[in-house]
C-alpha cells in the first residue's frame, strides 16, 4: 500500500538484491531529497476512495457495461455512498503531458471532459501547449493564458490539473505568475512527473514518428521537454520553488500483468528502483510536496488518461488500457471542490 512507509527513503540496495545478481547496480545521480512523507493530516486517499467508489457505479465503460469492483482500479476501496448534483464556484484548466499533441486519435481524458460538462455542465478546459517544449516555456504560455482569463473574469478562481509532465508544465507557470493565490486556488496532479523520471531516453523512444500511435507532421525535437523531465532538474525546482498554492495528488501504479505491452520493458527498469511505478515514473515522485495524496490507481502511466481503447484504431501493444478515466476525472472534481470549500 502507498502510504507514509512508502514515501519514506529507504534503501534500495535491498530491491537490487532482490532482484538478483543480473540487475544493474542503483546508483543515486540526485536524492529525491525535496519529496517528505506523507502525514495522517495530507492523507486523503481513504476519503477520495469514497468518493471515487460512490461514482464509479453510475458510469458504464464504451461497450456499455457497468464497471464493477471499485478496488480493480483503485489500491484503496470504500463502501459506494448516495451522491448528490454538484456545482463548483472554480474554473478548471487541464494540460497534457509529454508529446500530446502529437498521438493519433486520442487525448489524455478527452471523454471524461466531455462526460463532465453533458452530465454535470462542469467545463474543464483542455489547454494545449507545445509538445516537446521544454516545462518553462510551455509554462510561460499557460500563465498568460491564466493572467487572461483572470483579467476577464476575476469572480472564479483557478484549479489547475496536470498529467504527467503537464505537472510539471503548471508548476512552472505558478512560479511565473505574480500573485498566484488570487488567481489559483489549487493544483491537481494526476501521475504527475512532479519529481521527474528516471527513463528519458526510453520516453524519447516512445515518442518516435515511426511509432503508430504518433501523428505525422508532429515535430521531432524532443529534447528540451526530455529535459525538463530529468530529475535533477525538477528536484531542484521543488527545492527552490515551494507550492504557492493548495496541492492534490493521485498517482499511477501497475503491475506488470497490468502494463501495457509496448511499456512492459520500462516497467522493468524501473522496478530496480521501485515497486510501485506505472512503467514511466516511480509513483512517491509524483506526490506535491506539501499536497494532499488522494491514493494509486491500479493504472500504467497511459491508462490512467489516455484513452487508447476508444481511438478508432487502438494500438495492438496497448493492451491494458481498459480504466474508468470518467469516473476518476469526475472524482477528482467532486473531491477537490469541496475540500476546497471546507478548508
Amino acid at each position: 500500500m502507498l502510504n507514509s512507509k512508502f514515501l519514506i527513503l529507504n534503501s534500495l540496495a535491498l530491491c537490487v538484491a532482490a532482484c538478483g545478481a543480473a540487475a544493474p547496480p542503483v546508483t543515486y545521480p540526485v536524492m529525491p531529497s525535496a519529496l517528505t512523507p506523507i502525514d495522517a493530516d495530507h492523507d486523503k486517499a481513504k476519503d477520495f476512495a469514497r468518493v471515487f467508489c460512490s461514482t464509479l457505479p453510475h458510469l458504464k465503460d464504451k461497450d456499455g457495461h457497468a464497471w464493477g469492483d471499485c478496488a480493480k482500479y483503485l489500491e484503496m476501496s470504500e463502501p459506494p455512498r448516495a451522491q448528490a448534483a454538484f456545482s463548483t464556484p472554480y474554473r478548471f484548466l487541464f494540460v497534457a503531458g509529454f508529446g500530446a499533441a502529437c498521438f493519433k486519435d486520442v487525448r489524455a481524458f478527452s471523454t471524461s471532459i466531455a462526460h463532465l460538462k453533458t452530465a454535470h455542465q462542469i467545463d474543464v478546459e483542455y489547454f494545449a501547449v507545445a509538445p516537446f517544449a521544454s516545462s518553462e516555456e510551455n509554462g510561460h504560455s499557460i500563465a498568460k493564458h491564466i493572467d487572461e482569463g483572470w483579467a476577464a473574469d476575476q469572480t472564479r478562481r483557478y484549479v489547475l490539473i496536470g498529467y504527467s509532465k503537464g505537472a510539471a508544465d503548471l508548476l512552472e507557470a505558478l512560479r511565473l505568475l505574480a500573485a498566484p493565490r488570487t488567481k489559483v486556488a489549487a493544483l491537481v496532479t494526476i501521475a504527475g512527473a512532479v519529481g521527474g523520471s528516471w527513463l528519458p531516453d526510453e520516453i524519447r523512444a516512445l515518442m518516435q514518428g515511426s511509432q503508430p500511435w504518433i501523428a505525422s507532421g508532429c515535430p521531432g525535437n524532443v529534447q528540451d521537454g526530455l529535459h525538463s523531465l530529468t530529475r535533477e532538474l525538477r528536484l531542484r525546482f521543488l527545492r527552490e520553488n515551494p507550492l504557492p498554492v493548495a496541492g492534490y495528488s493521485i498517482v499511477a501504479a501497475s503491475s506488470h500483468d497490468e502494463t501495457s505491452s509496448i511499456l512492459r520493458v520500462m516497467w522493468k527498469q524501473l522496478s530496480i528502483y521501485a515497486k510501485e511505478q506505472d512503467s514511466q515514473l516511480v509513483a512517491w515522485e509524483a506526490v506535491l510536496p506539501g499536497g494532499k495524496y488522494l491514493g494509486a490507481a491500479r493504472a500504467d502511466h497511459w491508462a490512467i488518461a489516455m484513452p487508447f481503447d476508444e481511438s478508432p484504431q487502438p494500438p495492438k501493444s496497448v493492451d491494458r488500457n481498459h480504466f474508468p478515466r470518467d469516473a476518476l476525472l469526475e472524482a477528482i472534481v467532486r473531491f477537490v471542490a469541496a475540500d476546497l470549500g471546507s478548508s
